[in-house]
């Protein structure tokens, strides 16, 4: 009895962690036969401890680091997620971090260098609800593709979170970020999670803004997204999707403020994505799935809503050969412009306990680009990508992954090829 205690005990107090490296090679064609050739060398490295309700010292560091061999002038990238300390009185009524946090329970919006507060004052509230957690925080903003912090920016707020048995989860936060005087963004955080038994389920993130960028504009929802599912029999499920947001640059637009140069109502409205939609799904058997769908997208500020009707298959173990099947088609129609077909297919099998092995086809490839503060999304309906993938467990911690990829159609072609190794202690 007492050994199970001890034992229990160092699994609840325990660390864990993991690091990785991955390079990647990219050679692109060019008009007139010339070739362009990318590198890049990307580790990372997380690192993490757990408290259990003795309560006690904690720590985390999770970070990227990118470096471009091949390209002049491109300087390497540091990103920092968590680095700090922390400490928890025993039943872990209270604690406390200090250093870099990034709190999940805030979203994007959740990276800070500082100090965070949080009190459990109700373990167990009444119905089976769950516990309660009130937290605090202040501190700077961290820069995101480089180590350090964004000068004269200060963020400060709160969360209320109740958390419940079957990952049930309810979270209420307020961020302000306030840069050299100016509030910057003034943002209520909202997200839950419903369970109910095992038919149906519901999960809701939204940011709504109390007041425009530097005062600039009026407060409004600023992104929200909701995904329900429903399963009344084991052989269906039904799900929904809506998803709505805004891409603001508040920081550029705080800068105009202070310099008193004007802001345009573009730069207020900012980039508009909306998808409204549902899937069916049918289990004929383990491991067989199909499935059929139909939503509108808006993806561009500018554009008309689009359909897309999705349908297509997943098998796991296909007859007990071994062998992982998917094929999805998703046919985009949008007023004023053709439609078109986009396919994905992958087959992969599981060689031994220590190999698994994958090949992939997409067509109508969609790309980001991004032009200063404005983002816009691509279609390019006539490419072609071709792909081979494969990780190869070396022990039960060491992994080596190797992908290959050709992309080709009415752009420059495009050959890729990315390896990687990941060890978990």
């Amino acid at each position: 009895m007492l050994a199970g205690s001890i034992q229990a005990r160092a699994d609840i107090n325990r660390h864990w962690g993991r690091v990785s490296l991955f390079a990647l090679a990219a050679q692109r064609s060019q008009a007139g036969g010339e070739n362009n050739l990318f590198t890049e060398l990307v580790g990372t490295l997380m690192f993490r401890s757990s408290v259990g309700e003795d309560g006690g010292f904690e720590y985390a560091i999770d970070s990227r680091f990118a470096g471009y061999p091949s390209t002049e002038g491109r300087s390497q990238r540091v990103s920092i997620f968590d680095a700090h300390v922390g400490w928890w009185t025993k039943s872990r009524t209270f604690g406390f971090r200090a250093g870099q946090v990034w709190l999940d329970a805030l979203g994007a919006l959740g990276s800070l260098g500082g100090v965070v507060a949080e009190a459990r004052p109700f373990r167990n509230l009444p119905l089976g609800i769950g516990e309660m957690r009130l937290g605090g925080f202040w501190g700077f903003e961290p820069k995101i593709m480089e180590a350090g912090y964004v000068s004269s920016v200060n963020k400060f707020g709160g969360y209320l979170a109740i958390e419940g048995t079957t990952a049930r989860k309810h979270i209420l936060g307020y961020v302000n970020i306030e840069n050299q005087g100016l509030t910057e963004r003034s943002v209520l955080v909202f997200s839950n999670y419903i369970p109910i038994k095992r038919e149906f389920y519901l999960y809701q993130a939204m940011e709504y803004d109390l007041q425009g960028p530097a005062g600039q504009g009026q407060g409004r929802l600023t992104y929200f997204f909701a995904n329900a599912r429903y399963s009344p029999l084991r052989l269906i499920e039904l799900q929904g999707i809506y998803h709505h947001g805004r891409s603001i640059d508040a920081r550029t637009i705080t800068e105009q403020v202070r310099s008193g140069r004007p802001v345009s109502e573009s730069a207020l409205e900012g980039f508009l994505f909306e998808s409204i939609g549902g899937r069916l799904t049918l289990r004929f058997f383990p491991g067989l799935q199909v499935f059929a769908g139909y939503a509108q997208d808006k993806t561009n500020e500018q554009d008309e809503k689009r359909d897309r009707l999705t349908f297509g298959f997943f098998g796991y173990n296909l007859f007990k050969t071994g062998l992982d099947l998917r094929v999805t088609n998703s046919r985009f129609s949008q007023a004023g412009r053709s439609s078109y077909n986009s396919w994905y297919v992958s087959l992969g099998k599981t060689f031994g306990r220590s190999l698994y092995v994958e090949g992939f086809f997409s067509s109508s490839v969609s790309i980001l680009r991004y032009f200063g503060s404005q983002v816009h999304l691509e279609t390019r309906p006539r490419t072609e990508l071709f792909g081979l993938s494969s990780i190869f467990y070396l022990t039960r911690r060491a992994s080596l992954l190797l992908t290959l990829e050709r992309t080709s159609g009415d752009f420059p072609g495009e050959t890729r090829a990315m390896t990687g190794l990941s060890y978990r202690f």
